[in-house]
């Protein structure tokens, strides 16, 4: 766990990462100081705004067993539960995971500690805003433009691994036990993480180590916290922007008690419901362009509520930053040429960065840079 040092790494906390990040007011303050106001920033146009009135929809999102994973290879429960996992990555993007083996206790603690951290006074939590320039600390990001819309809701985002990233300065001190629970549940997600990678790369046929060795020695791991405080009108303000996830896979700790992720599919939004200590799993641009367009990063945003608070727990386990991104030759052939251009990690995440969420619109753009 890379957590051990205080070091600010040279490629993701320095003035040179992309655009300086806008500085916003916290809309935890915002909601407490004015509950029955919403700012014209953040008031979404017609065709943007959540619908209050959309019919529930008939499609969910793939559980997979993780335990099942577990059974001898040639385990007909085993096979059943893969066939499952490869159609939820080609036709969703997107899969809940229970029985994943990360303690109760454990997500327990790391939700506690998130909330007590967003509990603290505005003064308190300014503490950990970012530098200018830097991708972690308290606040938002993504708000690169004075007039871009706003969401509603607020974040905690840090670099866990490498050590090159990590800024322990950024660590919140308070509560007493934050940093020894978030390397613990980091140890144990990533643990999840590689799992699910060795799993992927069976389906598609490939080495069972192939994700291992290409997400190289150091791979990057982020975590972002996100705080979504009650708005007065959630029919026209959005929690996250519309947006796929510019990193290899992301594990996400949900609300057990309040709906807020949807995913975007047969021109629909369509919620995740919360299943209790389960993980939801996307696929990011990154695996994308390594599975050659098999797997597809899937267009994803959170809406708000009305009388809650909302938290949830985001972690992102990508390809180290100097690693190269590129479609497995396995996978390429007459039929289906390469679809992406070669690149490294750190080409993307910078272009990534230094723009506002917009749909899947980044990584299609980025190809186009490539070409």
């Amino acid at each position: 766990m890379a957590a051990s040092v205080n070091h600010v790494g040279e490629s993701f906390s320095n003035p040179n990462w992309g655009n300086d990040f806008v500085a916003v007011e916290s809309v935890q303050e915002l909601a407490l100081k004015k509950p029955n106001e919403i700012p014209q920033r953040y008031i979404r146009s017609e065709d943007e705004r959540p619908s209050s009135t959309l019919l529930p929809s008939l499609l969910t999102v793939p559980v997979i067993d993780m335990e099942k994973l577990l059974l001898p290879s040639d385990s007909n429960e085993r096979q059943k539960e893969m066939g499952i996992l490869s159609k939820a990555c080609k036709d969703w993007g997107f899969f809940q995971v229970v029985n994943h083996g990360i303690p109760h206790s454990l997500i327990d603690r790391m939700r506690g500690v998130a909330n007590e951290f967003f509990s603290l006074s505005l003064d308190e939590k300014k503490m950990y805003a970012p530098q200018p320039g830097d991708a972690q600390g308290y606040g938002n990001m993504f708000v690169v433009d004075e007039d871009q819309k706003l969401d509603w809701g607020d974040l905690m985002a840090l670099a866990l691994t490498p050590k090159t990233l990590v800024n322990l300065t950024l660590w919140p001190s308070t509560p007493s036990d934050y940093r020894n629970t978030l390397e613990s549940y980091t140890t144990q997600v990533e643990k999840v993480a590689q799992m699910i990678l060795s799993l992927f790369a069976e389906n598609l046929q490939l080495k069972n180590d192939y994700f291992k060795e290409k997400f190289g020695e150091d791979p990057m791991m982020t975590v972002r916290m996100n705080l979504y405080p009650p708005c007065p009108r959630p029919d026209l303000v959005l929690g996250l922007s519309p947006h796929s996830d510019g990193g290899g896979i992301t594990l996400l700790l949900q609300d057990d008690q309040i709906e807020g992720l949807q995913v975007h599919k047969n021109n629909e939004w369509i919620p995740i419901q919360p299943i209790p200590y389960a993980l939801v799993v996307n696929i990011g641009d990154l695996i994308e362009v390594m599975t050659n367009g098999i797997y597809k990063s899937i267009e994803h945003r959170a809406v708000t509520n009305k009388e809650k608070t909302r938290l949830s727990i985001a972690m992102f386990y990508n390809p180290g930053l100097e690693d190269e991104v590129a479609p497995a030759r396995n996978l390429i052939d007459e039929e289906h040429p390469s679809l992406y251009k070669n690149f490294k990690h750190q080409e993307y995440i910078r272009y990534y960065m230094a723009k506002q969420l917009n749909g899947k619109k980044s990584l299609a753009n980025f190809a186009k840079i490539c070409e």
